[in-house]
């Protein structure tokens, strides 16, 4: 699976245009850590305002939680449902069966993805 690293509103806006105009689904992934950092209320609200703007997008966000699970399990609460939780594999399999519990997956590792950087 590849994705699309995003950083900001307007990057999500243009992959999430680009995807409607091809008619492509599409996968959208936070920077390394990036819920320690932004916290996961914003990349989900940074989402779900492009959603509001592109509601025909066929799109997978994926939190990256680093190796935090206390954060990662935040996430799940507040209703993500992809995320990646490096780190110890007793952590990651409790919140897979969580995650799954809601429909959702955690990851070990990120898929492959472009990043156009903060800056772009």
């Amino acid at each position: 699976m590849s994705a699309n690293i995003f950083h900001n509103l307007q990057q999500v806006e243009r992959v999430l245009a680009a995807a409607v105009e091809d008619d492509q689904p599409v996968t959208l992934l936070t920077a390394p850590g990036a819920a320690a950092y932004g916290g996961p209320e914003f990349y989900l609200a940074m989402v779900a305002a492009a959603r509001a703007q592109y509601p025909t997008a066929d799109v997978t966000a994926i939190l990256d939680c680093g190796e935090d699970g206390a954060l990662a399990q935040a996430a799940l609460n507040l209703g993500w449902r992809h995320l990646v939780l490096r780190g110890g594999a007793t952590v990651r399999e409790k919140l897979r069966q969580i995650a799954k519990h809601h429909g959702g997956v955690v990851l070990a590792k990120p898929p492959s993805a472009m990043d156009p950087g903060p800056d772009e």
